[in-house]
């Protein structure tokens, strides 16, 4: 039986590669290059090339069972609205309702066709689906869209008027179809649409790294079944992701929290089962909780941004601080960082080492302000498009023959217009890459991290610890601790919430008693010493270097075990298939039976247990055959969770009114994160 797999994990700032061992849960080798966004082959590609140089692949290709992928390319493109134009046909909405119009002002790039049909919450017909409006209206929109989403008032209890939508749509157009009852089978007709309408806008976005994958792996020889990993931890093969990109939403989270289970098996205790685990990125913190070795399931579904899907995922907290974070002094003292994300000062001057040249020529002799204009660069990153500022044009036009640009060069080019430059708030077009100081380079001048050239680091240490009177090693330990005590008091507010203890952001300023905890703050009376009950796993790859800052603060074990850095990556290797879906049944409104909603339609009986044990039979082949089509190469086991739903009588019987029937699919291959 073949044990080895190649795992993939694509993320915003770098694309790790990992050589898997199933059988012994050891990584054998592991690589790491940048993310290319321009071009994402380049970066998979010279990921593959870096492992190869340290394990022989081609000896290792008859032995692959796989290629299994993480990312979080898509939970980036919800975050910053860069979906692709979808065509949105919602069946039965009511356009002039004020719910309606605000969900279409929300999502990214979205043509609205209303038709009328529909059901009721029994899957009665409300109206037919008036198929030749359908067909005139997307004769309109034509081929100007790049995807189209379909969804149907209470398809989730008759799916048939989105179903017949879809057929209309396939013999017509190319374009790829989602179904909003293929993602979710819960409630909530908004939330569906806007999941749909997700769903259709990242198919190109997955597709396009799909592809990438498949270039790189062919470069260098590699042939196995693709394998992408959800936002709960399950697998799914290559087709099923290109049909339902959006469940990839915090694929590297969940991808992070099975790696972290796999990498600290050596470093606790047999009977540790309960621990917490930070993921460091480049752009964001991930906080998660494991207890008995699972994580909670988001009831609500992954959120992004202002969005909340439809689709199972882990419950994860992030927070807007990684090793790219922006760092911020002001003359107060006071140390901003992030939320903001930034190419670090290291890796620009490594691209472009005229940079140094042009921070060292500003004199702080003259200047009082120490003028961050010149510690902070704009260099063109994806191409224009559309709703770019004015700021972002002007940019660009100024990139075509100067780059880098100083954003004091920028700010001066405004002055002599006789305006002035809002600032880098003004600039959220990923056309334009901003360059400026980072915790990254805050490593890189300590020398506890290689960040590209350490003299662009310095000078802008310097530059930022002068204005707090410190010296740029004392600012940058500064930036460490500062970084250490966020993600601290991230750690314990969690904490405890889980044991029903509410906070606020105010109780841990320095003189309230959770801020003099985090601190060690001792009073003359009283000694603040205790430690968390669990530890804190440290995952990214940053995570040797913040792990004794963060342990510094959050009176916590924190460990950051060998491989940390590619834990996504593993995670993604050691990931299984697992698959739920959710099943319905409700008493008729006569009260002469029940009704169970299937995936693909309605079935009734005058006895519930009847509708149960058929709709039973029914989702047992479903699933498994579900699986399949997921990837699942052998047996999977097949599963059901039932919960009644009880009416109490005035004599205080109960009457069992209906029941949720929660049926899952599980190959037992692997050490999956997530049996839902």
């Amino acid at each position: 039986m073949k044990n080895i797999v190649l795992a993939l994990d694509t993320g915003g700032t770098n694309t790790d590669a990992v050589i898997f061992d199933t059988f012994s849960q050891t990584v054998l080798a592991s690589a790491k290059a940048f993310t290319t966004h321009d071009n994402l082959a380049a970066g998979i590609v010279e990921a593959l090339e870096c492992l190869s140089e340290k394990i022989d692949l081609q000896a290792l290709s008859g032995d692959l069972k796989s290629i299994n992928l993480s990312t979080t390319l898509a939970t980036n493109a919800i975050a910053e609205g860069q979906g692709h134009l979808v065509g949105l046909i919602m069946i039965g909405f009511d356009p002039t309702q004020a719910i309606v119009q605000t969900l279409l002002d929300m999502l990214p790039a979205v043509i609205p066709i209303f038709v009328s049909g529909g059901h009721d919450y029994y899957g009665r017909q409300e109206e037919p689906l008036n198929e030749d409006d359908l067909i005139g209206q997307l004769e309109a929109v034509g081929n100007s869209v790049s995807a189209w989403a379909v969804s149907s008032f209470f398809s989730i209890k008759n799916p048939a008027h989105e179903l017949k939508a879809a057929e209309i749509i396939q013999s017509r157009y190319s374009q790829p179809v989602t179904m909003g009852r293929s993602l979710s089978g819960e409630l909530g007709a908004m939330r569906r649409a806007a999941t749909a309408a997700l769903n259709a806008g990242l198919v190109i976005i997955i597709d396009r790294l799909l592809e990438a994958v498949s270039e790189g792996l062919k470069k260098l020889g590699l042939t196995a079944p693709v394998m992408v990993v959800k936002g709960d931890g399950g697998l799914v093969g290559e087709s099923w992701a290109r049909q339902r990109p959006i469940e990839t939403v915090v694929s590297g989270p969940a991808a992070g929290l099975v790696g972290a289970k796999i990498l600290a098996q050596g470093f606790l205790e047999p009977d540790q089962r309960n621990l917490w685990v930070l993921d460091v990125g480049g752009t964001t913190s991930d906080l998660a909780y494991l207890k008995d070795g699972w994580p909670d399931i988001n009831p609500n579904g992954a959120k992004v941004g202002q969005w909340h899907t439809m689709v199972e995922a882990v419950e994860v907290s992030t927070r807007g601080l990684g090793g790219d974070s922006l760092v911020e002094a002001l003359p107060t003292g006071e140390l901003i960082i992030g939320p903001r994300r930034v190419l670090p000062l290291g890796r620009l001057a490594e691209r472009y080492p005229e940079i140094v040249a042009l921070m060292s020529r500003h004199d702080l002799a003259d200047r009082r302000d120490y003028n961050d204009g010149f510690l902070t660069f704009f260099i063109p990153n994806l191409p224009p498009g559309p709703q770019m500022g004015d700021d972002e044009t002007e940019i660009l036009n100024i990139l075509h023959s100067h780059v880098p640009l100083p954003m004091a060069d920028y700010q001066k080019h405004c002055l002599d217009q006789g305006r002035l430059f809002a600032g880098l708030k003004s600039l959220s077009h990923p056309a334009i890459l901003v360059s400026g100081f980072t915790p990254t380079d805050a490593m890189n001048v300590l020398g506890l991290f290689s960040a590209g050239q350490r003299t662009a680091s310095k000078i802008a240490a310097q530059r930022l610890g002068a204005k707090l009177k410190l010296s740029a090693e004392q600012f940058c330990r500064l930036v460490l601790n500062r970084v250490g005590l966020i993600l601290a008091e991230e750690i314990l507010t969690l904490s405890l919430a889980k044991d029903g203890i509410k906070t606020e952001a105010a109780d841990f300023k320095p003189d309230r008693l959770l801020g003099r905890i985090l601190n060690q703050t001792s009073g003359p009376t009283i000694n603040f010493d205790f430690r968390l009950a669990h530890p804190v796993i440290l995952l990214g790859a940053p995570a040797a270097v913040l792990a004794p800052f963060v342990e510094k603060y959050s009176c916590a074990r924190v460990l950051a075990p060998p491989c940390c850095q590619v834990a996504s990556a593993v995670g993604a290797a050691g990931s299984s298939i697992s698959l739920s879906r959710k099943v319905d049944v409700v008493t008729l409104p006569d009260f002469t039976g029940y009704r169970a909603f299937l995936p693909d339609g309605l079935l009734d009986d005058t006895k519930m247990e009847t509708v149960i044990n058929r709709a039973t039979h029914y989702m047992n082949d479903y699933m498994a055959s579900l699986a399949k089509l997921a990837g699942s190469q052998g047996d999977c086991q097949i599963s059901c969770t039932r919960v009644d739903h009880e009416a109490r009588l005035r004599d205080g019987a109960r009457l069992i009114m209906g029941a949720s029937l929660t049926f899952t699919a599980f190959d037992p291959t692997g050490p999956a994160l997530a049996q839902n």
